[in-house]
Parts: C-alpha cells; structure tokens; sequence
C-alpha cells in the first residue's frame, strides 16, 4: 500500500562546534572537533490518504526538524521520507520570500517551487490576492515593505490557493489577526473536508484531539508513542504530569487558552460574552448552594457579525486547580448558534453532585469547529458547595447498597 507520507528509519544528526574555526581544523587536521547532535533517530511511521496527522512534543524534541525535512528544506543524515503528489507546508510562513523582490514576483517564484508553470499560477493568482487581502497596490511593492501581517497573510494564500494534495501544518492559528485566523481555519477545514492528507503539529492538545485521527509523540528525538490520537495524547499528558509532580487526578483538561491562542476577544470578535450569572432552583442570582441542589448557569452572548456561528465550552474547576468538568455544545452534537444578535445559553445541572467546597466556571465562545477561540471568562463566578456532614470527599455518586447473607 503506498501512503501520501512514508517515513523510514529516518536519522538526522547535527555537528556542534565550540568555534567556527573548529570546522576548518577539522578538514585540515583530519580529526574531530565537532560533538554529534542526534535531533532524530530512527523515526519510522506513515499518514494515510485523507487522514488528519497529529505531531506532539516538546520544545527541542525534533517536530521541527522532522517537518522540514517533510518539506524538503532539510536533508536527513540517513533514512529516507516519500511524500505523494503536491506538497505545501505552513511551517515558517514566508521564510523562503525574497525580501527584495515584490508581493506579486514572490507569489510567481513561491509557486514555481511548489511545481505550478506560469500559466497555472496565472489561473489562481487572482485567488491568492483575494484571499490574502492585501491592496493590490503593495503587491508591486519589495516584500521587505510589508507589515508582519501583510507578509504572513499572502505566504499563507500562496502555500493554500495552489491545491495541494498533501499539507504540513505547525500551529495555524498563530496567522495575522482574528479574522484571518478564522479565514485560515475554514480553509484548512476545507482541506479536512475535501480529503486531503494534513500533518498537524502543535502544543495545543485540544486541538489535536479534535482534529487528527492518529498521532506520534516526539521525545528526545525519538518515537516516544505512535497510533490513536487519544492513546498517544493520553501518554504525553501522563508524561506531564509526572514530569511537573503532579498527582494522577491533577491533569487540567485541555481547552484553547489565551496564551496559546493570543487572539481572543477584542474588537474584530464576532462574537463576544455580555453576561454570565449562576441561578439557583427559583431562578435566583446565588453564589452559595447546597449538594444535590439545581443549579443553572447562565450566558449571554452578544453577536456582533451576523454571520458569526459558534459554540459554548465550560469547564468547572476547585479552588486548587483541580479541573472536575468540561462540556461543549459541539461535543454533545448541540447545533452551533447561529443567525441572531443576541443568545442567552443555559446549562443545567438537576442535582448538582458536588460536596463541600470552593469551586469557579470557565466559559468559552468557540467558532463552528469549537478550535478558536472568539471571548472567554476564565475562573468566574467562584461559588461555594455545603454538604450533610457525613458526607465527604469531591463528588457524591449515586449507588445503592446490596448485602447477601447466607
């Protein structure tokens, strides 16, 4: 069976040098002076055709590496990687851009390495300049002229508008602002949709679980794990935990942050959080409640962009830190909001399970894939739970006894 990405044994190593006057002792004097850096070693795996590819790790672990040689930018020491049909990679977007040359003769030269002739960048330059946005004045302007912005929006046109049938990913949604990064997703979901082969690396593991159907996690440069993204997540997660000293049960769960996404919120938001209330059985505003009392929380969303399509994540956690629930309507297959001005969402609880304690709400407003972020209220609304005395410990869980004697 031949894979749109066949990597075997695949092994790249770097030569460290104290000084750069060490590379030609080295020729001359016909010894070493150099250290080996394995950033790879034996990596061994394949993406399938259509099939949505997680790569995860940590900083240093190789996934860089690994995905320019995917790209063809690096050659491996050893070992070699197939890749089928046409190749184009969001890694470092723009990277390979002539700042000297214009917007428009990069657009030429960009497609040209990726294999288009004259003719058929001609047929689709008109859709990257859509797409990118830019003033088709700046496009006859040295690339070195333009903002960052400006520069990663038409590297990024470029790198999708040529149809590519295999696609590198390393965090998409760091691209432009948030209504680009909102463009961007759609047009990688298209992809997704359209069954095209994508290799997906990030940190952000919510991402990864909802997009990929397999991954590999890099560690040390080496295959630490390979196979469903949930096995393969579940291990790196547990990697964390231990590695941070933290207990089985302290793990937060894993939701787009502001820090990851660094677009959340602000003007250009199509969507933003006007007001969230907790209400107690008689529709009371209230912070205190009793275990196994109802509990409703309350949102209300004002739509700034009629168009906007979205969904609702909570996440309840104790006051230590502790992350105790998380629910989506995307998850529980509710239909994303849409065609309104304003939403009020609620979610219910008939009996809430909690025992004495300190606990706060986390709200998120998500776009139609619940993976970016549009507004977010993080460890609101914190409320206390009281509890029967006899009752102990985080949760109480319906049971019943059963005593056989003989």
């Amino acid at each position: 069976m031949e894979y749109p990405i066949e990597v075997e044994r695949l092994k790249k190593v770097y030569r460290l040098y104290k000084r750069p006057a060490d590379r030609l002792k080295e020729i001359i004097l016909r010894r070493p002076f150099h250290v080996d850096f394995e950033a790879l070693n034996n990596i061994s795996f394949n993406v399938k055709e259509a099939e949505t590819f997680g790569l995860i790790g940590e900083n240093g672990a190789g996934k860089s590496t690994l995905l320019k040689i995917l790209a063809g930018t690096l050659r491996p020491t050893s070992g070699q990687c197939k890749l089928k049909g046409r190749v184009s990679a969001l890694l470092e977007l723009g990277s390979s851009f002539h700042p000297e040359l214009s917007g428009r003769e990069n657009v030429y030269l960009q497609a040209a390495i990726l294999g288009l002739g004259k003719r058929e960048v001609e047929a689709i330059y008109p859709e990257i300049v859509e797409f990118s946005e830019l003033d088709p004045l700046f496009l006859d302007r040295p690339v070195k002229t333009y903002s960052s912005g400006m520069f990663v929006r038409l590297a990024f046109a470029v790198a999708t508008c040529t149809d590519p049938d295999v696609l590198l990913v390393d965090e998409f949604l760091s691209v432009g602002d948030i209504h680009f990064q909102k463009k961007s997703l759609d047009r990688i979901m298209s992809f997704r949709k359209a069954g095209k082969t994508i290799l997906f690396c990030s940190h952000n593991m919510y991402q990864i679980r909802n997009l990929c159907q397999r991954a590999i996690w890099l560690k040390d440069g080496k295959i630490e794990a390979f196979g469903e993204t949930e096995n393969v997540v579940a291990a790196y997660e547990q990697y964390q935990r231990r590695k941070n000293g933290l207990e089985e049960d302290e793990l937060p769960i894993n939701i787009p942050t502001q820090e990851e996404q660094r677009q959340t919120g602000g003007d250009s938001a199509p969507v933003k959080l006007e007001e969230i209330r907790l209400l107690n059985a008689k529709g009371q505003e209230s912070l205190k409640f009793q275990s196994h009392e109802r509990m409703f929380l309350e949102i209300k969303a004002k739509v700034l962009d009629a168009h906007a399509i979205f969904h609702v994540a909570l996440v309840l956690e104790r006051d230590d830190g502790l992350k105790i629930f998380f629910s989506s309507t995307k998850a529980d297959e509710i239909a994303p909001i849409k065609g309104c001005k304003n939403a009020t969402i609620s979610l219910e609880i008939p009996e809430l399970p909690l025992l004495s304690g300190l606990y706060k709400w986390y709200v998120y407003l998500l776009d139609e894939h619940a993976i970016q972020v549009f507004d977010m209220a993080e460890g609101i609304l914190t409320f206390t739970v009281r509890a029967d005395p006899k009752e102990m410990c985080l949760i109480y869980i319906p049971h019943r006894w059963i005593i056989e004697k003989q």
